[in-house]
């Protein structure tokens, strides 16, 4: 696949996905993950993917020291798992890009809070597994790999970004 093919591919695959877990690492080098809401309905994945949170969370804190980040993701018959660089940015013009009604539970103060970052990963690898189909289709599929003693047929990619 050439790199275009693979943003593509990772950005339909994301679209299925509205929560991450972010893993962070602590002071002494230990993962910390911390669910986080997708901004992709603003911003569609292209290589970066977007946040909103507190300079005051103790994950901006955590990534101000070490911006090494892992992104993971779940649904019922797909997973991504995503590596990349975070940067965290007060500049006004993407913290609007990403605003909506369902931020303020967050920052009552609204998009201007002196309190709120937007967190932009700058991705550099991703893997995927996918299952062929919908829901009916990966549980017939499970059955059948059952049956017939045959592994199940799931998409695997590695993917330097």
């Amino acid at each position: 696949m050439t790199d275009t093919d693979d943003i593509a591919t990772l950005a339909d695959l994301l679209d299925d996905f509205p929560i991450t877990m972010i893993v962070t690492l602590d002071d002494a080098g230990h993962p910390v993950s911390q669910p986080f809401a997708m901004q992709q309905q603003h911003h569609r994945f292209d290589g970066d993917l977007w946040f909103l949170l507190s300079a005051e969370s103790s994950t901006a804190t955590r990534i101000a020291k070490n911006p090494i980040v892992d992104l993971a993701f779940s649904a019922n018959s797909s997973w991504v798992s995503v590596t990349g660089n975070a940067e965290l940015t007060t500049e006004q013009s993407y913290i609007d890009e990403m605003w909506d009604p369902s931020v303020e539970a967050w920052f009552p103060g609204g998009r201007t809070d002196p309190s709120i970052r937007a967190l932009i990963v700058h991705t550099d690898s991703a893997e995927y597994w996918d299952t062929p189909g919908s829901t009916l289709a990966t549980v017939f599929s499970f059955v059948k790999s059952k049956v017939t003693g045959t592994p199940i047929d799931i998409d695997n990619e590695k993917i330097d970004l």
